[in-house]
């Protein structure tokens, strides 16, 4: 790995999958955190634990837009990069960019 193109590469993929794996997780702690809420209605939790949890939820909810975004710009980078290296095409860590780059793509249409 003695080009710095390719520890560049490596570098840009790491942010991506990075940032793809915690947009997923703000996504599932909403999802958790709606499901504990229900649960607590339906025990009949008291009524400063509901809105407790609410605030959680809606902290949880605020985080997917930023996520979103930040995915989105260094989606954006890396793409580019790619098409600006195209000669570091037979290497593996350009494979693993192009692999990761779809797997954001999919997480950035949810």
């Amino acid at each position: 790995m003695a080009d710095p193109r390719i520890r560049q590469l490596v570098i840009k993929t790491g942010v991506v999958k990075r940032l793809s794996k915690e947009k997923t997780v703000y996504e599932k702690e909403v999802n958790t955190e709606l499901a504990r809420l229900d649960k607590f209605k339906s025990n009949g939790a008291d009524d400063h634990v509901l809105r407790k949890q609410e605030e959680v939820i809606q902290e949880c909810q605020m985080m997917i837009p930023d996520s979103k975004r930040r995915l989105q710009k260094e989606y954006d980078v890396l793409e580019k990069y790619l098409q600006d290296e195209q000669d570091l095409k037979e290497t593996e860590a350009y494979t693993k960019a192009a692999e990761v780059l779809g797997d954001a793509k999919a997480v950035l249409q949810v």
